[in-house]
């Protein structure tokens, strides 16, 4: 199980950009609009995403106009079949957020 946010990020800013991801009303949030959301530039929510690979999952495929998403690895951990978490399991670790 991946550890809750909550429990790591503390710095007020970082929580606006937390608080978005878990918003159910959206499963991926593009930098853009996590911008728009935490009052902060896009420069430091990448900053900050990157920061914290163990919280945040970007995904494999971009945006219809090509835009980097993310959302949070538990979130995306609990939206899985049941088929996707055993190959999870079985598969050599790596981080989807390094590249």
């Amino acid at each position: 199980m991946k550890p809750d946010w909550r429990q790591v990020v503390t710095n007020p800013a970082e929580v606006q950009i937390f608080e978005a991801l878990e918003d159910p009303q959206w499963q991926w949030r593009s930098i853009g609009a996590l911008s728009r959301v935490s009052g902060l530039p896009e420069s430091e929510v990448r900053s900050v995403l990157y920061k914290y690979p163990s919280l945040v999952r970007k995904s494999s495929v971009p945006s219809a106009d090509g835009q980097d998403l993310f959302t949070l690895q538990q979130r995306y951990y609990e939206n899985k079949n049941p088929f996707d978490k055993g190959w999870d399991f079985l598969a050599p670790s790596s981080s989807s957020t390094s590249s």
